[in-house]
């Protein structure tokens, strides 16, 4: 058979326009974009899944990323953290609860507060929950000595979660 330019041309072309289609590529439809909302995260890349509570989530991430020390999340959906605030503090990252400070113990920081101040010297009273700092004068409460989290999180004795 015999082909004549024209003929041959659109015949070469056509090859060429089949041959520069977009390729499947191995985890996602034919190079398809996928992003999720503020709040949550891609799942598999075929879902938007709610963001935990302890994690952020900017929607164009596959997982969660947990809050820094010093820092939580107590509701799900959120792209951002929250600051420890003073009188409380956050050791471990990944968390959505905070610790308050025990008694003789201070946080005094605005905001991202992660190891209390043990009170000492000529200052070494604090109220737990303490912001305000360490004082000189004795108060009501038991003083304690130490004020970690445990190894699971948990705050230490006689403070409150919240």
């Amino acid at each position: 058979m015999f082909f004549t330019t024209p003929l041959f041309s659109a015949a070469l072309m056509m090859l060429t326009s089949v041959t520069a289609l977009p390729q499947p590529e191995a985890g996602g439809l034919m190079g398809r974009q996928f992003s999720c909302p503020s709040g949550s995260y891609q799942y598999n890349q075929t879902a938007c899944v709610a963001c935990p509570a302890g994690n952020t989530c900017n929607g164009g991430s596959s997982t969660p990323q947990p809050c820094d020390t010093g820092l939580y999340q107590p509701n799900s959906q959120q792209a951002f953290c929250y600051g420890a605030p003073k009188g409380r503090f956050q050791q471990q990252s990944g968390k959505s609860f905070l610790c308050a400070t025990c008694c003789g113990w201070a946080a005094t920081q605005d905001n991202n507060n992660v190891n209390p101040v043990n009170c000492t010297g000529s200052t070494p009273y604090a109220w737990p929950n303490s912001g305000d700092g360490c004082i000189s004068s004795p108060t009501s409460c038991t003083r304690a000595a130490t004020c970690a989290q445990a190894a699971d999180g948990t705050c230490p004795g006689e403070t409150v979660r919240g």
